[in-house]
């Protein structure tokens, strides 16, 4: 959580300007001092997203505040070239966002994604290698085979394209997620030799990855949580 700081706050405007107290988690853009709030997450891996909308250089901060603990603050670097990410699990509490930013021109794009997230549903991943388009917030879900398989993600434009998944086994912080940036300004990730932004699994300069996996018949969930609309996605799941 190397987005996480310490520092003071104004905690007197946390969760007082809500735009929607029963968010989905879809993308949503946030103006300093607004708020948004889910009710009960997930008691498993969710994955947020966050993105420092200003065209001025203007650091950003969000707040969070889940259940009885001390409210958490996020950085939101200006003119960031992709999302910030944190990926966790919330143990079905509460969970609470707010744009605490400095400056008055910081709108912050958020989105929290995974399986069981309320109001959110899920399209049928076909398992035989057959394309699954996914607009931006947009879900696949499947059933695995209990052999390897893959799935290839990939962007059909330009434009910067963020996949998480979740499913598989847990690591040793006990989430099981995993989350993939292509059309990104650099390689990062497995067999790269350089490490991945916090929160990252892997990033490509590549219109496409691939991410092998054998979870022995366990629910694979992936999500275009990208924070342009126009960043257009397919997935594509197989056999090996």
């Amino acid at each position: 959580m190397r987005y996480l700081r310490k520092q003071p706050a104004n905690f007197q405007i946390i969760d007082r300007v809500f735009t929607d107290r029963v968010w989905d988690g879809s993308g949503t853009t946030l103006a300093v001092d607004q708020s948004v709030g889910i009710p009960q997450t997930p008691n498993g891996t969710t994955i947020l997203g966050w993105m420092n909308q200003a065209t001025a250089n203007n650091n950003g901060a969000l707040m969070l505040t889940s259940g009885g603990s001390q409210p958490a603050p996020c950085n939101a670097p200006a003119l960031a070239a992709q999302p910030s990410i944190l990926v966790c699990n919330w143990h079905a509490d509460n969970l609470n966002i707010t744009n605490v930013s400095a400056n008055a021109a910081t709108p912050i794009w958020v989105g929290l994604f995974g399986p069981g997230m309320p109001g959110q549903s899920s399209k049928p991943l076909p398992t035989n290698g057959t394309p699954l388009v996914l607009a931006t917030s947009q879900s696949g879900i499947a059933a695995t085979l209990p052999q390897y398989m893959r799935l290839k993600m990939s962007a059909t434009s330009a434009s910067l394209c963020v996949f998480a998944i979740v499913g598989g086994p847990a690591d040793g912080s006990g989430n099981n997620g995993f989350v993939i940036a292509v059309n990104a300004a650099q390689n990062t990730g497995p067999d790269t030799g350089v490490t991945p932004p916090p929160g990252y699994y892997a990033t490509t300069v590549d219109n496409s990855f691939t991410f092998q996996f054998n979870w022995a018949g366990q629910q694979l969930y992936v999500v275009n949580m990208s924070p342009v609309t126009a960043s257009g996605a397919q997935v594509t799941l197989n056999c090996l």
